[in-house]
């Protein structure tokens, strides 16, 4: 009995040694977290205010705000619940239910399961290269809520599965034998049921794509945005503004073809471009006047770059392949008198008339992980504040995903009854 019983006794000990190092991690990992939290709170709890949720980025980080970061991070994330969660649970269900039990569906799950645990930074690299370059969709919103859906389609995929899984059988086969079809006995009884676990696994897999950033940044969104992607249906003003959205001056909107140049030459013949952004009188932007140079062998899209280099100007490409200009909040700009034709050349969006209902999806973008980025990259500490604030609402919007989950599973499991 004596050798049992010093068995027993190093069972507990090794019972409490592990018992004893479970809660010291534990325990080192909250105390980790809670100074993460609390310096972010010391430093960005006196940004967090309305006018910082209702203000654009600036260059004075006192009158800097999260307004275009918060709007793309949430029209970012639509996109890819809307493209993620019905694409993921629909191959969830019928790799459980439909496929056939062979090598090639086992070849498949294990791919998924591989996916899913691929650094992030390849999906950016495989949206760079087939949304952007092959698709031509450009660097939007539409090709960054598509990269995200990239990214978590596996974990939504494995969620559905392994909450189908967890349905008991009888309840399939009872259904079966009182005639139900398949796709009957997967909408009234299976999806019904496994709600709570799919929605559980949805909104983690949002949650965590709601903080990436290497892969926006491979795509091309931008650190500085200080204007809004077009609301549908508003009408669309023109330059030179005070606001964002316009794209030529009226004095080359009037301007006359050049001699011999057709209007649907693109790009123009070799040449220069004079552009020159000056602040509004509440504005803290400093005047600036650049000499684009541009030559025949020049795309559309190097024209977009060079547009997009000079400081106060964000360029992108609208669906129909145009060259959009839009002037950041407070400023205002217009091309030099010596560039008529240019206009109709390089296809400018002149503005006026309505956006789309879906205009907004092809704007630039850029999320609060990105601004929080380009915050702490600048000497100021006071920007250091504005990025810790950000931080903290990057936090709130993530525990806040994860409570709706935990309230959305409670909820769908006092439903079951079998």
């Amino acid at each position: 009995m004596r050798p049992i019983d010093q068995t027993i006794r190093r069972g507990i000990l090794v019972d409490r040694a592990f018992s004893i190092i479970g809660w010291a991690s534990l325990i080192f990992c909250l105390s980790m977290l809670g100074l993460l939290l609390y310096s972010l709170l010391s430093d960005g709890a006196s940004r967090m205010s309305w006018d910082f949720l209702t203000s654009f980025p600036s260059r004075r980080a006192a009158a800097a705000g999260a307004k275009s970061a918060l709007v793309g991070s949430l029209l970012v994330m639509l996109i890819t619940a809307c493209t993620a969660i019905p694409l993921g649970i629909a191959a969830g269900v019928y790799l459980e239910e439909y496929a056939r039990k062979n090598w090639f569906t086992s070849l498949i799950e294990v791919n998924i399961a591989n996916l899913a645990a691929v650094p992030s930074i390849i999906y950016g690299l495989m949206a760079l290269g087939l949304l952007v370059y092959q698709f031509h969709l450009g660097q939007s919103i539409l090709t960054g809520g598509i990269t995200l859906a990239f990214l978590i389609l596996p974990i939504v995929i494995v969620a559905t599965r392994e909450a189908l899984r967890a349905i008991p059988q009888h309840m399939r086969e009872a259904a079966f034998a009182l005639g139900a079809s398949r796709w009957q006995v997967v909408r009234d009884h299976l999806l019904p049921y496994s709600t709570g676990g799919i929605a559980t696994g949805v909104i983690i897999a949002l949650s965590r794509a709601v903080g990436e950033t290497a892969p926006l940044v491979t795509i091309g969104a931008i650190s500085y945005i200080a204007f809004l992607p077009p609301a549908p249906f508003s009408e669309r003003p023109w330059l030179p503004a005070t606001n964002a959205q316009r794209a030529v001056a009226p004095e080359v909107q009037a301007a006359p073809l050049a001699s011999g140049l057709d209007a649907d030459v693109r790009p123009p013949r070799a040449g220069t471009i004079e552009v020159r952004v000056r602040p509004t009188e509440s504005s803290d932007l400093t005047p600036v006047t650049t000499t684009l140079t541009f030559d025949p062998a020049m795309s559309i899209e190097d024209l977009r770059v060079a547009f997009d280099g000079v400081e106060g100007l964000s360029a992108s490409l609208t669906p129909s392949g145009n060259l959009a200009l839009a002037a950041e909040t407070g400023s205002e700009f217009s091309l030099g008198n010596d560039t008529a034709g240019l206009t109709m050349a390089l296809g400018l969006d002149e503005g006026g008339g309505r956006s789309g209902p879906l205009e907004w999806a092809w704007s630039p973008f850029t999320v609060l992980p990105i601004q929080m980025f380009n915050w702490l990259s600048r000497p100021d500490e006071a920007f250091a504040r504005n990025a810790a604030a950000a931080g903290l609402l990057l936090i709130a919007v993530t525990l806040g995903m994860n409570g709706a989950a935990i309230v959305v599973r409670a909820r769908m499991r006092r439903r079951i009854k079998w």
